[in-house]
């Protein structure tokens, strides 16, 4: 379980971006702008020991005693208030503003340091701090704390009743028992109980909903009912285990009498927003001086998706389907390692297929109830490329499901996300609907109308989908369009309207077969301004067969795109038998790995057997 529960963690990891710690202020430097009002940080610590090694602890999210205390010191002496749970709820009522440097200090978990360590802190500076409990964990209903921290780990109810009457200390609910992973695919993933509906090996389906709610909100209720009782508190929040909730999961929360709901993530946090606030995470025992980087750092680029370099591989996971699972999970397992020694960080997964070839799409690779499941595969894919890879996952459907087909595209959008909550957002492969718009530089009518169309079906699937996504994960949606021939000359409005909703544009065509395609797109991407450039994603479809002198082609064109400043590339077409040959030629322009001391070629002894 010990592992489980540090898998699930990790996968929380690439989804604030691996930083140890991640903020929301634009108050963290005397030279900022005006901050907005009821703007507040909220950091998420684990485990504080005295022992915590510099480098490759044991325990990724613990800190030493000694880098806390400083940390506090450094609060106090940078002019940071911290703030209770109180605070944030009479700022949300707009009974109060929350001062300028707000910080919300978390402790999740009930580890016996919360009272040893910690307490002792927050007397010391007078500082306030909530902490988060795991009520099952406490009354010795499951042994997953033990596995996580050791035998004896954790505090007692009386020790809890101490920190509360010194007005210094809130408690919180972080679920009676869903701080663990349950069943959540045929290939027994274990994935966050908050969010998952488990998996039922006995009778090959899913959790109904009508089930995984009530799951949900009668452990939420008990959660809250213990505290209350043990504590004497009227608890209002829940701290969900791995930062894991939905707007769907959040609903829930409320009918459980807990209307004030924390996740884990990236987002500007106000108080006054009344929605899942969004907390930071602290791992690897970081300095004051690290954690102030970190905050600098965020403030100018982790916090902003766009601005991120990003590598793609597109991959139909119609390659993965098999006559069983474990010889899905040698293909998974295969992909899985080319990508990691190509490193990329982020994959566009193909999730539906033509199989009659009659030019309809009838099956798809995820759970619905509008085309056939050939195979549930898409979660253990999203999953497994999340938690061993630390790759970003986009599902990719095409629009015309609904445009030609007469499916409600925004209904199975929704599907999806539901049973595969993981997700970073979805692609839209919008056909030829929109060949008017990038062709031309000025719309006529008609064309305009076809745009209106594309993006309504787009911002109903959007609304529907963001219902089941993880919070964390700021979902997002990327439009995909094939470039036929070389008028692209409506790339820039095209991208002007697409930005209106902080969409990302993907194009695709095959340079080394049309040349032509290249040399108009390269001039209407020097017309492109730096915003629109970071919201472009560029992938090329590559000739799986080509010679030597055309990868080499294909590599010199991907130059050319990062010296026209696009920080958005990708393969369009990647498959398992060409991966040597991309990992040969275009390891360069695709990898972002900046170290060759890391490099890794899983073809070597594949390479060095064919010239014997």
């Amino acid at each position: 379980m010990k592992h489980v529960i540090k898998t699930l963690l990790s996968a929380v990891m690439v989804t604030a971006f691996a930083v140890p710690v991640t903020v929301f202020a634009q108050n963290i430097t005397k030279n900022t702008t005006e901050i907005p009002d009821n703007l507040f940080v909220t950091i998420t610590f684990h485990d504080v020991r005295d022992d915590v090694s510099r480098d490759g602890d044991r325990d990724l999210y613990a800190i030493s005693t000694k880098n806390l205390g400083r940390y506090f010191a450094w609060l106090k002496q940078e002019g940071w208030q911290t703030i209770s749970l109180q605070d944030v709820w009479d700022a949300r009522q707009k009974k109060k503003k929350l001062p300028k440097k707000s910080v919300l200090l978390t402790f999740d978990d009930g580890a016996i340091s919360s009272y040893t360590r910690v307490f002792p802190l927050l007397k010391q500076y007078k500082y306030s701090a909530a902490f988060a409990i795991p009520t099952s964990w406490i009354n010795g209903n499951t042994k997953d704390a033990y596995e996580a921290y050791g035998q004896n780990s954790l505090m007692t109810w009386d020790q809890m009743r101490e920190m509360q009457r010194s007005g210094l200390v809130e408690f919180v609910s972080h679920s009676d028992n869903l701080h663990k992973g349950i069943l959540a695919n045929p290939q027994q993933s274990m994935q966050p109980a908050a969010i998952t509906r488990q998996f039922l090996p006995k009778y090959q389906r899913y959790e109904s909903d009508q089930a995984y709610q009530k799951r949900v909100i009668d452990d939420l209720k008990q959660s809250k009912k213990i505290l209350d009782t043990e504590l004497g508190i009227d608890t209002r929040a829940i701290f969900w285990p791995y930062g894991a909730v939905t707007k769907e999961s959040e609903e829930l929360a409320e009918k459980a009498g807990l209307p004030m709901s924390f996740s884990l993530g990236s987002m500007s946090t106000l108080a006054d927003s009344g929605q899942t606030y969004q907390r930071a995470l602290v791992m690897n025992n970081p300095t004051p001086e690290m954690l102030h980087a970190e905050m600098l750092d965020f403030l100018t680029f982790a916090s902003d998706i766009h601005k991120q370099r990003r590598s793609y591989i597109r991959f139909d996971l119609a390659e993965m389907v098999s006559p069983n699972n474990e010889i899905f999970d040698q293909k998974l397992g295969q992909f899985l390692d080319q990508v990691s020694a190509l490193q990329t960080n982020t994959i566009l997964l193909k999730t539906v297929a033509d199989e009659n070839g009659d030019g309809k799409i009838d099956v798809a690779y995820f759970p619905n109830r509008q085309l056939g499941m050939r195979k549930d595969l898409l979660n253990r894919t999203v999953w497994q490329a999340r938690t061993r890879v630390g790759n970003r996952v986009y599902a990719e459907l095409p629009i015309s499901l609904q445009t030609k087909q007469g499916l409600n595209f925004a209904d199975l959008t929704a599907e999806l996300v539901k049973y595969n909550s993981s997700v970073e957002g979805v692609m839209i492969d919008i056909g030829d609907e929109l060949d008017c718009a990038i062709q031309k530089q000025t719309w006529d009518e008609e064309c305009a109308q076809k745009i209106k169309k594309v993006f309504d079906i787009k911002d109903q699937a959007k609304k529907q989908a963001k219902y089941y996504t993880n919070i964390s994960n700021n979902y997002q949606t990327v439009l995909k369009i094939t470039l036929k021939d070389k008028h692209v000359d409506g790339l820039m409005p095209l991208m002007e309207y697409s930005l209106n909703n902080k969409d990302f544009l993907y194009i695709e065509f095959d340079p080394v077969k049309d040349a032509g395609i290249f040399k108009t797109l390269e001039k209407q991407l020097e017309k492109l301004n730096s915003i629109q450039k970071q919201y472009l994603i560029v992938s090329f479809t590559v000739n799986q067969n080509a010679k030597r002198s055309d990868w080499k082609e294909y590599s010199q064109y991907y130059q050319e795109l990062k010296k026209l400043s696009v920080q958005k590339i990708g393969i369009n077409n990647y498959q398992l038998k060409a991966g040597q040959q991309v990992q040969e030629y275009l390891y360069q322009d695709l990898s972002i790995n900046t170290s060759p001391l890391t490099y890794r070629n899983p073809y070597e002894n594949n390479t060095a057997k064919g010239r014997k």
